[in-house]
């Protein structure tokens, strides 16, 4: 469950809220080229690092310097010292008002980007009045601009950037004379910002299996105005020609407290696909989780012997993206890994993993991939009916009666009781009688409690999957509930469904 202020959860239990927000920030580039691009400039000062262009480090060291009202000391500029390490500054030139910053590539990048998003210098709120864009594949120029009126920190360059090998960015005047270029970021392609007044419709889901039977799924799902053909593939201008599949959305929430947001992290997800109709009046897009990177990565080998820590290590080696992680729970360094051949994909290796570790599958709104064992851990997130739409629905299952685990060329058979429905697990990841009985021992304990409860209502985008929180029934009883399923849904107002696991009741 994402951390929050005091003063958010108590405004959560207003019947009345104030404001409420929900960002999207879409990186529209070329998957890839960021990540493969080298960044080299002329004539740098002694503390630039050009190469810092291209990454998200932070750069707000004020160094005190010869240049005009920079020298203060004051208590607001850093002293130079007089040898590395320097604080990361982004490219700075040592020539007043002028400096350049190439971008290089091992290949020629065919896929059109839509241009450059380059932050001068946010540190002191400068930037340059006259700068120039110029693409080239070798010693010939495919495509240049320039730009003689810029008066923004952050400029967004629209130039259509296609068979490129070197882009070059060259400042020619800074809007305060005497001082030096300054590049802190450089990002190719654009972030594309939607807010709340940008969705016709917004959903996020996140559904889950405590026995990793099944991948966990996490995913966005909105729409968005298309009446200016912003969108329509046939629009020559228009920014669909851009999209590529698993480019990074970032998704945060907001809560206006006192007249200051708060704001909240949602999610990483990379989309997936969109539909957007030539005479459509919206287009629809759909971004997933890590996991759409290895669901139909198909894997084979037999160089994995040793634990199922390993395992999944190997299967995920060379799936995902550079900027996303897993974290594996370290009770799956004991469990042995799958030693005959192995032939399947990436995502089936991890979830069969999972389940032979007794482990579920999260994916957090950090972009990490936990793979992890559940935490009966009760949070202080409650559902109570003041805020409920409607009284939450209660389901109660069949008895369990039997557990049999299938492992290699052997059953392990668990009784629970007399009577009841058996519950069967299949996996060839579990290589013994041993690690067979962990598994029934841990199926019984998810599936001894019976009931499950479903409901919507007034959501604090806070919860999250796996969560256990208390949910208060129609007849006043607060309820222990382990949360499988949840969806946001934004139209004014944020709405949640939910359902759960009930593990204590009363």
């Amino acid at each position: 469950m994402i951390t929050v202020s005091d003063v958010w959860k108590n405004i959560q239990q207003r019947f009345l809220l104030p404001e409420t927000y929900i960002e999207l920030d879409c990186v529209i580039s070329e998957v890839g080229a960021q990540e493969s691009a080298t960044a080299s400039g002329t004539d740098e000062a002694v503390f630039s690092s050009v190469e810092s262009t291209l990454t998200d480090e932070t750069k707000t060291v004020k160094y005190a310097t010869n240049e005009l009202n920079l020298w203060a000391l004051d208590g607001t500029r850093a002293i130079l010292p007089d040898a590395e390490p320097f604080s990361v500054s982004g490219y700075v030139s040592n020539t007043a008002s002028s400096g350049s910053v190439t971008l290089t590539f091992p290949d020629v990048h065919t896929a059109a980007s839509s241009g450059l998003t380059i932050t001068w210098s946010s540190t002191f709120d400068e930037y340059p009045t006259v700068f120039s864009v110029v693409a080239k594949n070798g010693d010939t120029v495919v495509a240049e601009t320039t730009i003689t009126d810029n008066i923004s920190v952050i400029s967004n360059v629209f130039v259509e950037l296609v068979n490129y090998d070197s882009i070059t960015i060259t400042v020619h005047a800074w809007n305060i004379p005497e001082h030096r270029a300054r590049i802190e970021k450089i990002v190719i392609g654009h972030v594309l910002t939607l807010t709340k007044k940008d969705f016709l419709s917004f959903k996020h889901e996140q559904v889950g299996d405590l026995l990793s039977g099944e991948l966990p799924k996490y995913s966005i799902e909105f729409s968005l105005d298309n009446t200016d053909g912003r969108w329509d593939p046939n629009n020559p201008t228009g920014m669909e020609q851009y999209l590529s599949e698993r480019q990074l959305i970032t998704l945060r929430y907001g809560l206006d407290i006192d007249g200051t947001v708060e704001w909240i992290k949602g999610g990483e997800f990379y989309l997936s696909e969109w539909n957007t109709p030539s005479n459509g009046l919206e287009a629809r897009f759909v971004a997933r989780d890590v996991l759409e990177f290895i669901v139909n990565q198909d894997v084979s080998g037999s160089a994995v012997y040793g634990n199922l820590t390993h395992l999944i290590t190997w299967a995920t080696a060379t799936s995902f993206p550079k900027d996303a992680s897993i974290s594996i729970d370290p009770s799956l360094d004991y469990s042995p890994g799958r030693s005959p051949e192995i032939n399947g994909t990436s995502a089936e290796i991890v979830q069969k993993s999972a389940n032979a570790g007794c482990c579920i599958l999260r994916y957090d709104r950090n972009g990490v991939l936990n793979v992890e064992r559940f935490r009966n851990i009760l949070t202080d997130y409650t559902i109570p009916l003041s805020l409920s739409y409607t009284y939450p629905e209660l389901t109660l299952s069949k008895p369990l009666k039997e557990v049999a685990v299938n492992y290699g060329e052997g059953t392990y058979k668990l009784t629970v009781s007399d009577s009841g429905e058996t519950q069967t697990v299949s996996n060839d990841y579990i290589l013994n009688e041993e690690y067979a009985e962990n598994v029934a021992n841990w199926v019984q304990a998810v599936l001894q409690p019976r009931k499950t409860i479903h409901g919507e209502f007034r959501a604090d985008p806070r919860l999250d999957l796996y969560d256990v929180v208390r949910v208060e029934d129609k007849y006043g009883r607060w309820l222990t509930v382990v949360i499988t399923n949840i969806t946001y849904t934004f139209n004014g107002s944020l709405r949640g469904s939910y359902t759960g696991r009930i593990l204590e009741e009363g």
